[in-house]
C-alpha cells in the first residue's frame, strides 16, 4: 500500500457494511472468539512453535516487554533456539526464520490438563 494518494474514507452506513471489501469489517466478527498465535515462517508456511513458548511471548508483548533474547526449546526448529523480538527473528541451528504474531478465530488453547493428584 502507497501513501501517495489519499483514500477515500466512506461515511455511508450501508458502504460501510458492504461484505465484499477486504478491508471492511463484519459487526458480527467483533463478536467471534480470537486469540493471538505465535509461530515461524518455515518454507513459506506458518509453523506454530510450542503452546508454553507462545504463552511466554504473547505475556511479554502484553507487558510491552519486546525481548531481543527470548531462549526455548523448539524440536521441530532443530534445539536450542533464540527469539529476538525487535527484528522479529527465530535464531536456531536449522537457520533463521521471521518470528509471526498473528490473530487467528476461535478459542485459545486451554493447554495442558493438571495431572490428577492422586496414587494409584
Amino acid at each position: 500500500m502507497t501513501i501517495d494518494q489519499p483514500q477515500k474514507i466512506s461515511t455511508n452506513l450501508e458502504e460501510l457494511t458492504q461484505s465484499n471489501s477486504a478491508t471492511t469489517m463484519n459487526m458480527n466478527d467483533l463478536n467471534k472468539p480470537c486469540h493471538p498465535e505465535w509461530g515461524v515462517m518455515r518454507e513459506q508456511a506458518f509453523h506454530p512453535l510450542a503452546f508454553k513458548h507462545q504463552r511466554d511471548l504473547e505475556t511479554h508483548w502484553e507487558k510491552g516487554e519486546v525481548i531481543p533474547d527470548f531462549y526455548f526449546w523448539q524440536a521441530s526448529l532443530g534445539g536450542y533456539c533464540m527469539a529476538d523480538m525487535t527484528q522479529n527473528v527465530v535464531l536456531s541451528t536449522e537457520g533463521t526464520f521471521v518470528l509471526v504474531r498473528r490473530i487467528v478465530d476461535g478459542a485459545a488453547h486451554p493447554g495442558r490438563r493438571k495431572k490428577k493428584g492422586g496414587m494409584g
